[in-house]
């Protein structure tokens, strides 16, 4: 089973929350591949090789905690042998992912495939984005041609996410891409 180290987003209709990058975390748990996606772009072949040793350091790191994973392949990414679910519900797995979550380094832009986006969904990512730029946050980017938000070179946000106003255009605009304005209390 494939897995990839790092995971932006959830499958199929959670792509759209994509758009509303810098609202949420960024869980770094294994998850299942999948396939037909495009790339976003090309990543540097310095990017990639920076990923790829960061792979190798995160991968040490689970060993010594006695996780079987494999070594990185070419592009970093890693298999865990196994069902997904048993790998996430395996204690060992789990002490090693909180010891080990900070070595795990963000895919380089254009490295991991994303879902193509439908004509549909691109036109949400940018009604969501027209919604948070007149709701109060102006500098909140326009997603690019394939409907995704745009990624910095360096890695920093391309808008400011903890501001006021954005927290407000956020809970403004979120209905448009299914995100509810007031969570439900939860469970536990």
């Amino acid at each position: 089973m494939r897995v990839p180290t790092a995971v932006s987003a959830a499958l199929g209709a959670a792509a759209l929350v994509l758009v509303t990058a810098g609202c949420g975390g960024d869980a770094k748990e294994p998850s299942i591949a999948t396939a037909g996606g495009t790339p976003s772009a090309v990543a540097s072949g310095d990017a990639v090789t920076a990923y790829v040793e960061g792979v190798r350091r995160y991968v040490a790191c689970l060993r010594e905690e006695g996780v079987k994973v494999s070594d990185p392949d070419a592009k970093g990414r890693i298999e865990f042998g196994g069902d997904a679910r048993a790998v996430k519900a395996d204690p060992k797995f789990r002490t090693a992912q909180v010891k080990c979550n900070d070595l795990n380094p963000p895919v380089p832009q254009g490295l991991e495939d994303k879902p193509a986006l439908t004509p549909e969904e691109v036109e949400k990512a940018r009604e969501y984005a027209r919604c948070m730029q007149t709701k109060g946050a102006p500098d909140f980017p326009d997603p690019g041609p394939d409907g995704y938000q745009p990624e910095s070179e360096d890695g920093k946000p391309l808008w400011n996410s903890g501001s006021a106003g954005a927290k407000r255009a956020a809970a403004a605009c979120g209905s448009i891409v299914g995100v509810p304005a007031t969570p439900g209390p939860g469970v536990g």
